[in-house]
């Protein structure tokens, strides 16, 4: 009888229901509204959702009984009716007139009430849209007040400690980041970003690469109506330009970004002194010098997307990036000796670089009826970069003067091919599985000309040429389960990459072929304590792929007394993880304690070993690292009426090693402590800062030393707040920062020093225009926030 039952149930023809829904007030039509539709006999059972369209009409089908229809819109009060559903009724249920809520925005901006800090499962987030002074700031400046983010005085930025790890786009690898991470974010508006997501511990559904983790960038989406913003900034040192413009009509959507950034004539000194602990062919070299530097970089983003109804959206972007960096450096080198007079060489070197790059790509999301956490995607996403770069120099030694001239030519290109599907089976049971290839094709050409007086032409030195290509493909695959026990929220997944990898390095007649395997397991678990008491445990395994320039075996010997050179024979680095978080959390103030361990014993490091017999220092690479990592990290956020403020500190313990080099290791204590405020006395001014000291951990080769770091800003809105400007103060009672590293075995020790310019007082105004009239959120179609929420 119950299999009868069932297949009469499914016999049932759905009754069609149509509706339109007005604004009360303006009689005007409203698209996309939330209609659902829920039992009456049990008004949380959804029994079917749709959105109203471009003409504020809506279609819903039903079987035959008594329900609840709920019409909901940001900025209006919801409206329920209560609907009984008969055979032969009318399909027309008429218009629906919803009324405006007391609070209903109007103006361009809506301002969330989100704490400006977030602990979200395995994530820290940032909200950048609720931290004012960020309109102003690169986010090299708002990495600053990151926990579990630490950038030093030159503006380098480490996750958690290490220097190796990924940044994303809305979810995406983009061509951006790939010349220098630091300068792209140096110029990278903090006005156009939505938040940031900090993963250190990704699950599985995510590349293994990437030893410190995740930092995914997310920036602020188009909206019903249009807006857009133009932003100016300038200080004695750089400046930057910004402008941002969103569009959204019924299904179709437009956002592009363009900004540019830039220094002029920065300054830094220069010193290095290396003294032999043994008999060597010298007692002492020092090294003094300026480097001139000159910067300009512009970058583009253009993404449009279309619904083609509720459960589908197709997304296309590109990026457009390019830039030149233009080096002047000027050293003078004193060689001391036991038993003669002191060495004076002078070495001028001039850099001029150009990095154009583009990219594009495509995202197809489909999620499924009266299922709307269901879904599957496919991607497509393709970066393409070169680097044409020019180096000349001259090497004025007393026994003779060399000059060099390297021109090099390099391209990148790489491809990527993803899939992904979600199945939750009930509300606490979730798998997530998919499959992504990565094809990587590079190739570079450097040729050194050289002559030994400025009279004669340049010939080619071919010792001091190169030329290469490299192929990398990665395949890989994976699965993610997500499930409850009690009170308990468990995630367990694997991940499966194949990497085979050619090169040709054809100056050394070096070849490299090599092909490997690893699983990647990720495991995390969840439980609420309490009401707002959370603790979350984790374990992950990731890894670090060497880069081409660590493989490359071509010798630089530009300076005969510091040669380096890469290893063709390197293998992928790993590391595991083991994390333990507390999370206090109360509206929106909140405090968290995490604990985090990590090991790796075949880590790609850089070391440099001293010939005493010649005085030469040669730097190579070698999985040769063995590090040793505990931490301890606290974060606190306070939201008051008018002040918003925090406190973070990090507490590092690590012991690196040279498994090779027995004699090379370091160990000891490093981390964070910083705060940060904002403090809005009236409607248009607002008082805001942050600061505190860094120091990087433990490495083989030029660990620093600790540095400050500090910033007020102060800020005002004009016109109905469409017009903000600011003056920033940067390190203010410092004109400039000494950067101190070292590196020392029981052959030598080099201690090196970079000063740069530190006190920065800058200005800028940003200028809102358009008109808001409903939250994108509120679709259902492709939202880039939630590519890291798992």
């Amino acid at each position: 009888m119950l299999f009868f039952s069932v297949l009469i149930s499914h016999a049932q023809e759905k009754i069609k229901l149509q509706g339109l829904v007005k604004d009360s007030v303006t009689q005007e039509i409203i698209a996309y509204a939330t209609v659902s539709l829920f039992k009456k006999d049990d008004p949380k059972l959804l029994v079917v959702n749709t959105f109203s369209d471009n003409k504020g009409q809506f279609v819903l089908n039903s079987d035959t009984g008594n329900y609840v229809l709920a019409i909901d819109v940001m900025g209006y009060n919801r409206l329920t009716r209560n609907i009984k559903v008969y055979r032969g009724m009318l399909a027309e249920l008429g218009a629906f007139l919803i009324k405006p809520s007391a609070n209903q925005l109007q103006q361009v901006t809506i301002t969330g009430q989100k704490p400006l800090i977030e602990q979200d499962k395995d994530k820290l987030v940032y909200n950048v849209e609720q931290d004012p002074a960020a309109k102003g700031e690169s986010l090299t400046e708002v990495f600053r007040k990151i926990p579990m983010l630490s950038v030093d005085g030159e503006g380098n930025v480490r996750l958690n400690g290490q220097g190796n790890f990924k940044v994303l786009l809305n979810g995406r690898e983009t061509a951006m980041f790939a010349q220098s991470v630091k300068d792209a974010l140096n110029g990278f508006p903090g006005a156009v970003v939505s938040k940031i997501e900090v993963i250190t511990s990704p699950s599985a559904k995510y590349d293994a690469e990437g030893i410190g983790g995740l930092i995914n960038i997310i920036t602020k989406k188009a909206i019903f109506g249009y807006n857009g913003y133009l932003g100016l900034h300038y200080s004695s040192i750089n400046y930057s330009a910004n402008t941002n413009l969103s569009f959204r009509k019924g299904k179709f959507a437009v956002t592009a970004t363009y900004f540019l950034s830039g220094n002029h004539n920065n300054k830094a000194q220069v010193t290095s002194e290396t003294l032999p602990l043994q008999a060597a062919a010298y007692k002492r070299r020092f090294l003094e010098g300026e480097r001139i530097t000159n910067r300009f970089s512009n970058s583009g983003i253009f993404e449009m997307s279309y619904n083609i109804d509720t459960l589908q959206t197709i997304v296309l972007y590109a990026n457009v990036d390019g830039g030149n960096n233009k080096n002047r450096f000027t050293q003078n080198i004193t060689t001391s000796f036991v038993d003669k007079l002191e060495q004076m060489d002078f070495f001028t070197q001039n850099v001029k670089n150009n990095f154009p790059s583009y990219g594009l790509g495509s995202d197809f999301i489909r999620k499924f009826k009266g299922n709307p956490d269901k879904e599957l995607s496919f991607r497509f996403n393709g970066q393409f970069n070169r680097n044409d770069g020019l180096n000349t120099s001259k090497l004025d030694m007393a026994s003779a003067d060399l000059f060099r001239q390297n021109d090099s030519y390099s391209k990148n290109r790489e491809y990527t091919l993803q899939t992904d599907f979600i199945q939750p089976f009930t509300k606490s049971l979730k798998l997530e599985t998919g499959a992504k290839f990565i094809f990587r094709d590079a190739d570079a050409d450097y040729l050194s000309l050289s002559r030994t007086d400025e009279s004669l032409p340049f010939e080619p030195d071919y010792s001091n040429s190169d030329s290469f290509a490299y192929k990398q493909q990665v395949y890989s695959g994976y699965s993610s389960l997500s499930f409850a026990l009690h009170k308990v929220n468990f995630r367990t997944g694997l991940r499966l990459e194949y990497t085979k990898v050619e090169g040709d390095f054809f100056s050394s007649k070096t070849t490299v072929k090599k092909d490997y395997t690893i699983l990647i397991p990720d495991f995390s678990m969840n439980t609420k304590i309490s009401k707002n008491y959370t603790i979350i445990f984790g374990y992950n395994k990731r890894l670090q792929r060497p880069y081409i320039n660590a493989l490359n075996p071509f010798i630089n010997n530009n300076d005969p007394l510091n040669i380096s050179f890469g290893n063709p024979d390197l293998d992928a680095q790993t590391i595991h993880n083991l994390s333990f978080q507390n999370r206090l959390a109360s509206g929106n103030n909140f405090i968290a304690l995490a604990l985090n361990a990590s090991y790796s014993g075949n880590m790609i490091v850089q070391y440099t070993t001293f010939n005493e017999n010649n005085g030469v220092s040669t730097t190579q690479y070698g999985n040769t690292g063995r590090n040793r990592e505990l931490s301890a990290m606290f974060t606190s956020a306070i939201s008051l009426k008018k002040l918003n403020c925090g406190v973070y500190t990090t507490v590092r313990y690590n012991k690196i090693e040279n498994t090779v080099v027995l004699t090379q290791h370091e160990e000891g204590f490093s981390g964070q402590v910083g705060g940060f405020f904002f403090y809005k006395p009236v409607k248009s001014f607002s008082l805001s800062g942050s600061g505190g000291i860094s120091r990087l951990p433990y490495s083989l080769m030029n660990t620093l030393k600790a540095n400050p770091y500090y910033q007020v800003n102060l800020g005002y809105k004009f016109f109905n707040d469409k017009l903000s400007t600011t003056v920033n103060f940067n390190n203010f009672f410092s004109k400039s920062l000494t950067n101190r590293s070292y590196t020392e075995d029981v052959n030598f020790t080099t201690n090196s020093t970079t000063t740069i310019p530190f006190r920065v007082v800058f200005v800028g105004a940003t200028y809102n225009f358009g008109k808001l009239k409903e939250n994108l959120s509120k679709k259902k179609g492709v939202n880039n926030d939630d590519l890291i929420n798992n």
